[in-house]
């Protein structure tokens, strides 16, 4: 029932109550079709790690208040990650890389936090509120270090990331579309409390910016692009766009 109610207030948030009646009438459709699973993802048939699909928010429903604020899930183009985190490595952040702990804030399966555990941070640690999509990210970090490309620490918390105890030190923030405006909102001002007398930065990189209006005040947003993305990718992924926004905030210490 939770997750039959957790659809519901998912697809009237996105759909409307008009949207809604229509998807219903086209799911009893669907549901009696054989189902076509997506292919896997080509990183995935490389790695041998199950980072793909499209999950709806409704179907992530797991009994939590923010239920109803989830995005549903869908992996960051490998390619245009890369490129993200190139581009905010040429715009001269504060701190050396080295420095940093990177934070996926709604990992899902933690495609972006394995690719960051390739680039030399002080440690990566995604935060996913699904207890599903939380247990395949730790199978997925398990085979990517048994495979020897982690260059840092992997830690995956399962948990609500509005209550992150974020870490001492410089820290990057990724963010790929993952709440609505209450949780952002949320989760905005929670990184001002804890980072408004620390006397380092803390860096967010926002890719499909749909509530920036959490960070317009408190934060400087220090670039903004549609960061490249291949063609290889964009081919595989069933939501990526060539126009997609990467937004670049800073949130300045106390020192």
């Amino acid at each position: 029932m939770t997750s039959a109610l957790g659809k519901l207030r998912w697809s009237l948030k996105h759909r409307g109550l008009a949207g809604t009646m229509q998807a219903a009438v086209k799911g009893v459709g669907r549901a009696l079709q054989p189902k076509q699973a997506l292919p896997p993802h080509p990183f995935d048939v490389e790695h041998g790690t199950e980072t793909g699909g499209l999950i709806p928010g409704g179907d992530l429903a797991s009994g939590h208040a923010n239920d109803r604020y989830i995005e549903g899930y869908a992996a960051v183009p490998p390619s245009r990650f890369r490129n993200i985190l190139a581009r905010w490595q040429a715009s001269n952040p504060p701190h050396a890389l080295a420095e940093y702990i990177f934070v996926d804030l709604g990992c899902g399966k933690g495609r972006a936090v394995l690719l960051a555990s390739e680039l030399g941070f002080r440690e990566v640690i995604g935060v996913e509120l699904n207890p599903v999509l939380a247990a395949t990210a730790r199978a997925n970090a398990g085979l990517w270090f048994d495979a020897g490309k982690a260059r840092c620490p992997i830690r995956i918390e399962q948990g609500d990331a509005t209550e992150f105890a974020w870490p001492d030190g410089p820290c990057l923030a990724f963010l790929f579309n993952p709440f609505g405006a209450a949780v952002m909102q949320r989760l905005g001002e929670r990184m001002v409390e804890q980072f408004r007398y620390r006397e380092v930065d803390l860096d967010v990189l926002y890719y499909k910016p749909e509530q920036a209006a959490a960070f317009a005040e408190a934060f400087h947003m220090t670039w903004c692009d549609a960061v490249a993305i291949s063609p290889e990718d964009l081919a595989a992924d069933p939501v990526a766009d060539l126009r997609d926004e990467t937004r670049a905030y800073r949130l300045r210490g106390a020192r």
